[in-house]
């Protein structure tokens, strides 16, 4: 697992304990607002590059979707790696 993906971890943890244990003020209020922000930022991240993957003719999984929604771009990093460039492999036709 990256940092990235470690950090997002630690902020997901952070803004659910906040949400039982108050954090003091101004971190409190930050969290509740960044924390819905950052989720629909996933899931408009995770329906727009389901159907990128889906016109390459690469599906994602269910469990891709939950990772995206969760991790983001650090998750789609991973993924695009996996994805042979579909425009011949990027050799130019004389």
């Amino acid at each position: 697992m990256g940092i990235g993906k470690l950090v997002v971890i630690v902020f997901w943890g952070t803004a659910i304990f906040n949400l039982f244990v108050p954090m003091a003020e101004p971190m409190g209020n930050v969290l509740n607002i960044a924390a819905p922000v950052v989720l629909v930022m996933h899931i408009i991240e995770c329906l727009f590059f389901s159907r990128r993957f889906a016109a390459m003719g690469k599906s994602l999984s269910s469990r891709d979707k939950w990772m995206i929604i969760v991790f983001g771009g650090f998750h789609l990093m991973k993924l695009m790696k996996q994805i042979p460039e579909l425009s011949g492999g990027g050799e130019k036709s004389a």
